[in-house]
């Protein structure tokens, strides 16, 4: 049951229009309705705030559905697996802890056009890294 109130926040997000013309406004946009890129808050999901290079499922006060499933030690987000959660979660999710069981609150991010490079961009630069 607690997993249709998520379900059912994406798709009040959706209906408000929060979603729409994100990638023209911006793909940081999209990203903002959940995570905090600056203050280091958490929000619906945790702060991207100086994500690259930061060990996954280790940002403090957040509460990570995938981090029961980490098999070892945490991957390091980079840029490429950046990519990877943000537009095929349910799959990177399976892959990035190495248990196929393994689920994630984050669904995966479908935008037109082609954003990633928008993402990543902000990412980097709220980051404070150069590629």
């Amino acid at each position: 049951m607690a997993r249709y109130r998520y379900y059912i926040f994406f798709v009040i997000i959706l209906l408000t229009g929060m979603w729409s013309g994100a990638v023209h406004a911006g793909a940081e946009r999209k990203c903002k309705v959940c995570h905090d890129f600056t203050t280091g808050k958490n929000k619906f999901g945790p702060s991207l705030k100086g994500i690259l290079g930061r060990r996954a499922g280790t940002y403090p006060g957040y509460r990570y559905v995938f981090k029961t499933y980490i098999k070892g030690v945490p991957w390091v987000w980079d840029e490429k697996k950046i990519r990877q959660w943000d537009f095929n979660t349910a799959h990177a999710v399976k892959g990035l802890t190495g248990d196929p069981k393994a689920e994630t609150r984050m669904p995966s991010q479908f935008m037109t056009g082609s954003p990633e490079d928008e993402i990543i961009a902000y990412i980097r630069k709220t980051s404070g890294k150069t590629k």
